[in-house]
């Protein structure tokens, strides 16, 4: 039987009901991160279709991504539902497939669709199978993955267009986190020594993305 995490503001009892018949053995508290933790290191967060057009439309999806990505071994995000164009949040087509684009390219992130709960919790049944055949705390059969979170915090970093190991430093120095990062102005920016307008641009282009391309569908 293998143990997951669902995080206690998660309204999700379907989907609880179909992991306990699935196998898993289930405990509720407050996660800091994702929304499911299958022991021992896969991070979920969970979306439905209608929940992740939102998140596009308000921001927190690209702020959500890095605090998944920076405070996670193995983490993913799964997006629950059908069509996007069935959602009553009405999005341009470009404006989603940009939206997964970036997780993909500018966050590393693993992305899966499930059609609803049941697909979801056989994802899960999956996931947590293929971790124990890999072996636990072994992660990734290839590429090095940085032990320490400032570490991880870092190689985040230098994701971002122009962004070294130098300049990863100095931002992580100058800013304190990620989520602060994130939130930083052009002027802010302007005042790091060796970053100049161009690259500021660029970095603010990959952080957030113009309300015009993510708006609703005229």
């Amino acid at each position: 039987m293998t143990d997951i995490v669902m995080d206690c503001r998660e309204q999700a009892p379907v989907l609880q009901q179909m992991l306990e018949n699935s196998g898993f053995r289930i405990t509720v508290r407050q996660l800091k991160i994702g929304d499911f933790l299958i022991e021992p290191d896969i991070t979920i967060e969970r979306k439905t279709v209608r929940d992740f057009c939102l998140s596009i439309l308000d921001g927190r999806l690209f702020n959500q991504a890095y605090r998944l990505v920076a405070g996670s071994e193995h983490p993913l995000l799964i997006i629950e539902g059908g069509n996007f164009a069935d959602s009553d949040v009405k999005l341009r087509q470009t404006a989603i497939k940009g939206a997964l684009i970036t997780l993909a390219q500018t966050f590393r992130l693993p992305v899966l669709r499930s059609r609803d709960a049941c697909d979801t919790a056989w994802h899960f049944r999956q996931l947590a199978l293929q971790r124990l055949r890999i072996g636990v705390n072994k992660g990734p059969l290839t590429a090095y993955r940085p032990k320490t979170l400032n570490a991880r915090k870092q190689r985040l970093l230098k994701t971002l267009p122009g962004v070294g190991s130098h300049l990863a430093e100095v931002l992580l120095r100058e800013f304190g986190s990620i989520s602060n990062l994130c939130q930083a102005s052009e002027k802010e920016l302007l005042t790091i020594h060796g970053i100049g307008q161009k690259k500021v641009g660029e970095i603010l282009r990959a952080l957030r993305e113009t309300p015009a391309r993510y708006g609703p569908t005229p």
